[in-house]
């Protein structure tokens, strides 16, 4: 597909300028086209590419999946920013989508931040790992840069503020997952 992008915001507006312009999530286990709500059959779409963006030596990785819905023509994109789908999606669209999966090095393993979030690596976690949680469907999220909207978002509890937390830590087992429960949920956990 494109070995050359190495941003995720490029990737995702190189798509949308070739018209994948629908926003397609994993959610329960399911692929789902959000304006729709209507889950997609895995086994009957089209992935027409896969590319896995990586920085530095893997601690941080994410995936964008074009993906055309043959049943309704529609054209859009999945991401993974988190590279976390492997464990969410069923092991049939899993396998799918990584088969012709690309990989190139991301552009962004020396940035302090990431999509407008500060980053936080594996080191600064492992000195307070109690420090961060991952907030799941928060409505406060700020907007994502490539017009679709974050799912889960580091949080820093210390600061108050959602940060990007790279990939090796949402695979942690210290790392607590906080979902949104209504407002009755304390903002300082």
């Amino acid at each position: 597909m494109t070995s050359q992008v190495t941003d995720v915001l490029e990737a995702v507006q190189s798509f949308i300028a070739k018209g994948y312009h629908r926003e397609y999530r994993v959610k329960d286990g399911k692929l789902v086209d959000l304006e729709l709500g209507s889950t997609l059959d895995p086994c009957g779409i089209q992935i027409d590419a896969a590319l896995r963006l990586e920085s530095g030596d893997g601690e941080d990785a994410s995936n964008i999946y074009a993906i055309t819905d043959p049943a309704t023509a529609h054209k859009g994109l999945l991401i993974d920013a988190f590279d976390v789908f492997h464990e969410i999606c069923p092991r049939d669209l899993s396998e799918r989508l990584v088969a012709d999966r690309e990989t190139a090095q991301a552009g962004d393993q020396d940035l302090p931040s990431k999509h407008g979030l500060r980053k936080v690596y594996k080191v600064e976690f492992n000195r307070d790992p109690e420090r961060y949680i991952l907030r799941e469907g928060f409505p406060d999220f700020p907007p994502c840069p490539f017009g679709q909207s974050f799912s889960i978002l580091g949080f820093d509890t210390a600061e108050q503020e959602y940060v990007w937390l790279v990939t090796s830590i949402i695979r942690d087992s210290r790392l607590i997952r906080v979902p949104y429960q209504g407002e009755d949920v304390i903002s300082d956990e």
